[in-house]
């Protein structure tokens, strides 16, 4: 039995939709396992799955033990829209204030940390999970990601807004990538012929997923508060094919990750197929 990791956010339907609607048949040996993106991260690192989209910093820390499935990813250029700053003050007013980071993406978390490096602002970094609820106690600045950041945004409760792919696209004019699709090598090995019939399922369910962008939008923005027309706007920014240019924006992102010292080596790309 192959173990498949699967979100529910809005920025993942695209790929999932099809899939959950029933719309894409998965073979009877892969068993759906859902969790936020921090516990996909951990499942995947742990062999509690076999196959899940995965914060591409995850990638980077644990990148000798997973294959990236080809095309597939979860970027965007010069906006993401759900990958958010917020904060009272601008970013420049924030050294040694409290900021607070979302525990839900590793890619935000440090790139959020490598920009105000390369600022040269030091805040001070707390982490919180949603369960927990957003800290009231008179923060400077919060990071949230998806669905969260989408309504916080709608809300219009903090003065100063970042898009964190904007920051990185003035910095290199590079598309920046959030997530990828991988799969273990121990689970590559043992269940190969699994393995490329979930990625040919996946595939599949993102090319029939891509037609019904008005239906997702019409069902997410009653549980966003959001309009349908701003979840549709929302999903034709994001992209969702790991091209060539999301591939060197990928790279170029590990290699200023280990710069900042977050990451001790920069990784290989190694592909499935």
């Amino acid at each position: 039995m192959l173990r498949l990791g699967i979100i529910s956010y809005l920025n993942t339907l695209p790929v999932y939709y099809a899939i959950e609607k029933g719309l894409v048949k998965l073979p009877e040996d892969i068993e759906v396992v859902k969790g936020v993106p921090s516990e996909l991260n951990r499942m995947l690192s742990d062999g509690s799955i076999d196959v899940a989209v995965v914060s591409a910093f995850e990638y980077a820390q644990n990148h000798k033990n997973y294959l990236i499935l080809p095309k597939l990813c979860i970027g965007a250029e010069k906006e993401v829209k759900s990958v958010l700053f917020f904060s009272t003050v601008p970013m420049e007013e924030l050294n040694g204030k409290e900021v607070f980071l979302t525990k839900a993406s590793l890619t935000s978390k440090n790139l959020l940390i490598h920009l105000f490096k390369e600022m040269g602002i030091k805040p001070i970094y707390r982490e919180f999970s949603m369960e927990e609820g957003i800290p009231n106690n008179g923060y400077m600045g919060i990071l949230l990601i998806g669905d969260d950041a989408l309504k916080v945004k709608k809300r219009g409760c903090l003065p100063f807004v970042y898009d964190l792919a904007g920051l990185w696209w003035q910095k290199t004019k590079k598309p920046m990538v959030f997530a990828l699709w991988c799969t273990r090598k121990e689970a590559y090995m043992k269940q190969p012929d699994e393995v490329k019939r979930c990625w040919e399922a996946l595939l599949e369910s993102k090319k029939i997923s891509r037609k019904l962008y008005p239906k997702i939008a019409e069902e997410k923005s009653r549980e966003l508060g959001l309009t349908e027309k701003e979840c549709l706007e929302y999903l034709k920014t994001l992209h969702f094919d790991l091209e060539k240019e999301y591939i060197e924006g990928l790279k170029a992102y590990f290699h200023q990750m280990h710069t900042s010292g977050l990451l001790n080596e920069v990784p290989e790309l190694t592909f499935a197929y």
